[in-house]
């Protein structure tokens, strides 16, 4: 509690009106690549156009449960019936009653009853108009039969519409698991796949810029251009590891009363991260590897 109010007052001395790097996922304050920007377009006219299964991978910490957030906000705008299943270790007929759940449906007396009542509000929100969607995180989570569970639902249909709209979120262990044998099914419906990729150099410093004025930043706050070629060389432009470098960087400002953030306090903050770049490995990886935990 106490590094907190002092955290928020650090912010506060350095002209912050919120913390501009959080470690978690933040759909107000979303940085959209050109390419994310067109990826996002695509994701949701899939999903509202009924054309079936969306897929997203990426490496942890490129951003994904920031996508889907800023995906779902757009999905409930538009008056969408939404469910979200974030703990996908929930496997079988407990996956299907956490969807069910989300929609407002009570549980069936067996697997069957289940999504009778599924699709039978699924029929009713497909009269009104509404679009119905699953959005589904981890999705590497899932097992084989769980995936197969969700294909049969995509098969709930009208003559002329899916009445379930899918999306799958994962790590790329989730392109593993669709490869194998007993998903191919599955795999042969999805109609896009998004890859959220790592950062540029330039999209890199065009970030940290975004986050600090929409933070409330004066402009008082800079990084050298030494100091941005070290944090993506550290980061591998990855926004979460962006968020732990810059976090502890902006922690070290206050001390030095320092206008500019520096090559140096870049380098020591990703080595206090564990994250540092050294010599082609991280700074973590190396301790890990030497037993340090």
């Amino acid at each position: 509690m106490t590094e907190q109010i002092a955290l928020a007052q650090h912010l506060r001395t350095l002209g912050f009106e919120r913390n501009p790097f959080p470690q978690t996922p933040d759909a107000d304050c979303y940085f959209r690549t050109e390419a994310i920007e067109q990826q996002f377009a695509e994701a949701l006219h899939c999903l509202k156009a009924g054309k079936g299964f969306v897929l997203l991978t990426g490496e942890v910490g490129t951003g994904k449960s920031t996508f889907l957030r800023c995906l779902m906000d757009d999905l409930i705008a538009t008056d969408c019936a939404l469910s979200f299943v974030f703990n996908t270790f929930l496997q079988g007929r407990d996956l299907l009653l956490a969807i069910n759940r989300d929609f407002g449906l009570s549980t069936g007396i067996d697997l069957a009853d289940d999504i009778d009542r599924l699709n039978h509000y699924l029929i009713e929100q497909n009269t009104l108009g509404k679009c119905c969607v699953v959005v589904l995180d981890d999705a590497q989570n899932l097992d084989t039969a769980s995936l197969e569970l969700l294909r049969l639902l995509s098969n709930l249909e009208t003559r002329q519409n899916k009445l379930l709209q899918i999306m799958l979120s994962g790590q790329p262990e989730l392109l593993r698991l669709l490869r194998q044998n007993e998903s191919r099914q599955l795999a042969s419906r999805i109609v896009q796949h998004i890859e959220l990729a790592a950062l540029s150099p330039d999209e890199c410093e065009r970030y940290i810029s975004f986050r600090m004025t929409r933070a409330g930043s004066d402009g008082r706050i800079r990084l050298a251009k030494a100091a941005q070629n070290a944090l993506h060389r550290h980061a591998l432009g990855n926004p979460r590891r962006i968020h732990m470098i810059m976090d502890r960087c902006l922690y070290g400002v206050r001390p030095a009363e320092q206008h500019a953030i520096d090559k140096q306090l870049v380098d020591t903050a990703a080595r206090e991260s564990g994250i540092a770049q050294i010599g082609g490995a991280s700074y973590g990886k190396r301790l890990a590897l030497a037993g340090v935990s």
